[in-house]
């Protein structure tokens, strides 16, 4: 008994279903216009908007030059925008206000166009040229009616649409800092830093720019190699001004500070020793020479040492006695500088000693 009724329900449902598209297709049909436009309205405070759509489409083209045309075209616009067809319904909305800019409905209508500009952006991390233009709209709208009620909405729009920006452009610096393209990644953060002045965890990418500033110089060529480490040392100045040390970033960016200055001090070193391991030590004692007054290299003792040894190199290689006279000078200008307590004081004494007892 129970089955035999479910099934008359069954039928009935779909007996009134088949009635209703029937119904509804003869009014398709129909060349009753206003029968169309009274069922439209019907259907369309129902919210079924994809029939009150179909209705109101064939309508525009009847009601064209008729006064009822603008109230039917705006009907129309927010039956696309009820479908979900928001490319559409931003289109229509935007050309009822181009070509009605002095109707009740113009406001409105430009609103809901860049709101469905706004629905319709994308996600951060894809093309977001949308998201600009997206932007763009909400300013024009906000431009055109500061008054408006929707201004405050407006806002929060263009808050969210600017956020994902921001996070396209630090997400775009991320991954050339993983590719390890560290000029490209220098130059993203900052466009982020000065795009985004807001941005909460400044002190954070900061100090990450610092970090591609020293990967940079430790992956350049030898000649580019010095100027881009001592390119950190104003970079972590500039951080200690705006942030202090007790920033919880500070020692991590003072250790790349310490690293930029161990790099300067490998470079000094570097040009040097290429010419010892050539046996050319007039030329390597120059060079070390030279690289005592580059700025930021503090191994200056070092060098200085070094200075005094190939000087002496050179003199036992070439036996020309006014390297020994150069080496004896070297070693004295080492030990007034530096005294007798420094790390290289006594091989400093003992080139020295060699030397003279030579010159004898």
């Amino acid at each position: 008994m129970r089955s035999k009724l479910s099934l008359i329900s069954l039928l009935l449902v779909l007996s009134l279903g088949i009635g209703a598209c029937s119904s509804y297709n003869k009014l398709l049909k129909s060349n009753d216009l206003e029968k169309k436009y009274t069922a439209a309205l019907a259907y369309y405070k129902k919210k079924d908007y994809d029939k009150a759509g179909q209705l109101f489409d064939e309508l525009l083209v009847a009601f064209k030059g008729d006064e009822r045309f603008q109230e039917i075209y705006f009907y129309y616009s927010y039956c696309k925008y009820g479908s979900g067809e928001l490319i559409m319904a931003s289109y229509h909305f935007k050309n009822f206000y181009e070509s009605f800019p002095t109707s009740e409905k113009a406001e409105e209508a430009l609103y809901m166009h860049v709101y469905c500009d706004y629905l319709e952006s994308y996600p951060y991390f894809l093309d977001p040229s949308v998201t600009r233009m997206a932007m763009d709209n909400l300013q024009l709208f906000v431009n055109i009616y500061p008054a408006s009620p929707h201004v405050e909405e407006c806002n929060k729009y263009m808050d969210d649409l600017r956020s994902r920006l921001r996070m396209k452009s630090l997400e775009s610096a991320k991954l050339y800092l993983k590719m390890q393209d560290y000029q490209a990644a220098i130059l993203a953060f900052n466009n982020t830093i000065k795009d985004y002045p807001e941005l909460e965890n400044k002190d954070e990418i900061e100090s990450t720019l610092i970090r591609c500033q020293l990967k940079l110089a430790e992956n350049s060529v030898d000649s580019k190699k010095a100027e881009r480490f001592r390119d950190v040392k104003p970079m972590v100045e500039d951080f200690q001004r705006r942030y202090g040390i007790s920033n919880k970033y500070y020692p991590l960016v003072q250790s790349y500070y310490a690293k930029s200055i161990e790099g300067l001090n490998e470079v000094a070193l570097g040009g040097g020793y290429a010419h010892l391991d050539r046996g050319q030590y007039a030329r390597a004692a120059e060079t070390f020479k030279a690289q005592r007054n580059q700025e930021g290299v503090n191994n200056n003792d070092q060098l200085q040492y070094l200075v005094v040894r190939s000087f002496f190199k050179a003199a036992k290689a070439k036996k020309d006695n006014s390297y020994y006279q150069k080496a004896i000078d070297e070693a004295n200008a080492f030990l007034a500088e530096y005294g007798e307590k420094n790390t290289y004081s006594n091989k400093v004494k003992n080139y020295k000693k060699k030397a003279e007892k030579a010159l004898i």
